[in-house]
């Protein structure tokens, strides 16, 4: 982890959660079905579903479990997979920083439009945390994450940035991100 010009950058790996797991399933629109990004994302889920009810689970995500279509929880290996180590790393890394570094209160993550650190981490108070992802995932997501009673921590904000624009840095700057004040960006791919 470095700090350049007020922002702190580390490389991506993972958290641990203490929350119980919601088992809602939904399934997302034929279109999305062929989607090359949507069905890694939707991988992706499933390795944090799989790790969440894992007999001694690294991490637990509460509320992947109403991403996930119902025929992707067939064959549920219970094997540690990088991903889920890496996502503990990530969750750990960024509470960490938030909570050791003076001033800083705006996160931003690069995510596939399914990742449920917004809702599931305890973000210190008065957090913006930033997802930029791709719309169409986001928008399903978003609802379906809504109807399984998903929100942010307490006096915390979240901001969805189209990862399609051509202008995310305005964007990023309307939603009320400061590129004069410390912030954290994550990625995990």
């Amino acid at each position: 982890m470095e700090v350049l010009r007020g922002r702190v950058h580390f490389f991506p790996f993972l958290t641990h959660s203490t929350y119980f797991s919601i088992r809602a399933r939904a399934s997302f629109k034929v279109q999305q079905e062929n989607d090359p990004f949507f069905q890694a994302a939707i991988e992706r889920a499933s390795l944090r579903f799989r790790e969440s009810h894992s007999p001694d689970p690294l991490l637990i995500d509460p509320y992947v479990g109403c991403l996930l279509p119902c025929n992707s929880l067939e064959d549920m290996d219970q094997e540690l997979h990088p991903y889920c180590l890496a996502t503990k790393f990530i969750d750990d890394k960024l509470l960490e920083t938030m909570q050791s570094t003076d001033g800083l209160k705006q996160v931003v993550l690069l995510t596939d439009g399914l990742d449920t650190r917004p809702y599931r981490l305890n973000w210190p108070t008065s957090t913006l945390v930033f997802d930029i992802c791709p719309d169409k995932v986001f928008r399903g997501a978003l609802q379906k994450l809504q109807d399984a009673g998903a929100k942010i921590p307490r006096g915390c904000m979240s901001f969805h940035v189209p990862s399609e624009s051509f202008d995310v840095e305005n964007i990023l700057c309307s939603k009320g991100f400061s590129g004069t004040r410390p912030s954290i960006w994550a990625f995990q791919n």
